[in-house]
This record gives structure tokens, sequence and C-alpha cells, in this order.
């Protein structure tokens, strides 16, 4: 009897514990607060902050041995690898705007994997690239378009030189989209 009065009594505390889990709060992801942050007025201080996709081609150069021509092998090419967010750093920071990767591949981290600095009044950017090992690779950048920021980073090994080309194409907010919330019917 006393085993019987048990097994219900377990049964009613499982049925109460599922009523209680069925309740979900509204869930939103890191990028989603980003989108959320970016939404908010554009002003002439944060036209680099956004959400970018990241593509990157790897190009080794060098001049023939014999015939002197130079010879260009595309080593590798990455189309969109990564979904980075660009944001203004802390005021009294010695960085301008950091690099979060919102692609890395632990769910829950959001690892800062880069730094940039503006200079020529915003038209040329230098960015430092830090590697999982703390490396850093500087960058030499320049906003091609209100949507597109490309940057170039090359060093020699041996004969060959390797150049790294970086492209940052933004996804959000693009500027159609900023004109489009400025100026509503």
């Amino acid at each position: 009897m006393i085993f019987c009065l048990a097994e219900v009594s377990l049964a009613q505390q499982t049925v109460f514990r599922n009523k209680r889990k069925k309740m979900q709060y509204e869930e939103v992801s890191f990028e989603d607060m980003m989108r959320r942050y970016f939404g908010k007025e554009i002003g002439p201080f944060n036209e680099l902050e956004g959400i970018y996709s990241v593509s990157c081609v790897i190009v080794k150069s060098g001049r023939n041995f014999i015939t002197g021509h130079e010879t260009k092998t595309i080593v590798a090419r990455k189309d969109n690898y990564a979904r980075v967010a660009i944001v203004k750093d802390r005021p009294g920071s010695q960085r301008e705007f950091i690099e979060v990767s919102l692609s890395y591949r632990e769910a829950n981290r959001y690892p800062i994997v880069g730094e940039f600095s503006s200079i020529v009044e915003g038209a040329g950017l230098l960015y430092k690239h830090i590697e999982p090992d703390a490396t850093t690779l500087p960058f030499s950048m320049i906003v091609v378009h209100d949507d597109l920021i490309e940057g170039e980073y090359a060093y020699m090994k041996g004969r060959k030189t390797i150049t790294y080309k970086l492209s940052y194409l933004k996804i959000y907010p693009r500027e159609s989209e900023i004109m489009v919330d400025k100026f509503p019917n």
C-alpha cells in the first residue's frame, strides 16, 4: 500500500515538473542581439560597425628562375567562411573597434579575433588579426564601398611572396536599409 502511494506521488511530481518545463522564455542569439544593437540610429562615428561576412584568398607569387616571368598561384580561397561583428570598443580603450567572431566553434563563446584602427579620416584602416595562438597579423584595409572593406597582408617565404586578401561584406545594417529607415513612407 505504501509502495503504491509512493509511485502515485512520484508520478504526480513528474507531471508537475513536465508542466513547469513546457513554459519557455523567448530566446535570442548573439547575432540577434547585435542586430538590435546595430538597429539604433546610425551616426558618423559608427559607420564601420555591423555584421560582416568574411572571404579570403591566399596567393603565392614569385618569379620563375629560368624565364623571369612572374607567376601567381591561388593557394586557397574561402568564400563567406566567417561571420563577424565589428563593434566600437569601450571609451578609454587603446583599440578603436574590435572584431568579434559570430561563427566560433563553441556555441556560447564569442572571441575577439581582431582590432581595427582608422587612419586618414576613416578611409583607411589598420587591422590586427589575432590568431588562436595569440600571434597577430597586420593588414592594411580600405573601405572600397559603403558595404565592402578589403585588405591585404603579405610576407616573404624564401623567394615567394605569400599574400592574404580579405574581403568584408557588410550584411547588416546595409546602407540601403539605413536609407529606407531614415525616410519612411
